[in-house]
């Protein structure tokens, strides 16, 4: 979002559309773990239609470590000279 007093309206858009949303306010950034280009299309439509003005707008495949955590509900852990990093 352009603007801080946008991001809580345009998560309510989104989740109308989307269902789940992560929203950063200080970032003014919204993330929705799915979704397809449909999804993409249509909230680009209705975040135009509500005037709010957008810095970027995209999709992101997921990582590995975003499947894992899907997955297994927790991050991965590597050793690293035996001491554990999360």
């Amino acid at each position: 979002m352009s603007r801080h007093d946008t991001v809580e309206h345009a998560a309510a858009i989104l989740r109308g559309l989307i269902g789940e949303v992560h929203v950063d306010v200080d970032a003014r950034r919204l993330t929705a773990p799915r979704g397809d280009v449909a999804a993409l299309a249509q909230v680009a439509a209705r975040l135009e239609e509500a005037r709010i003005e957008i810095d970027d707008l995209g999709m992101q495949r997921p990582s590995l470590d975003d499947v894992f955590l899907a997955l297994t509900g927790h991050k991965a852990e590597t050793t690293i000279n035996d001491e554990v990093t999360v």
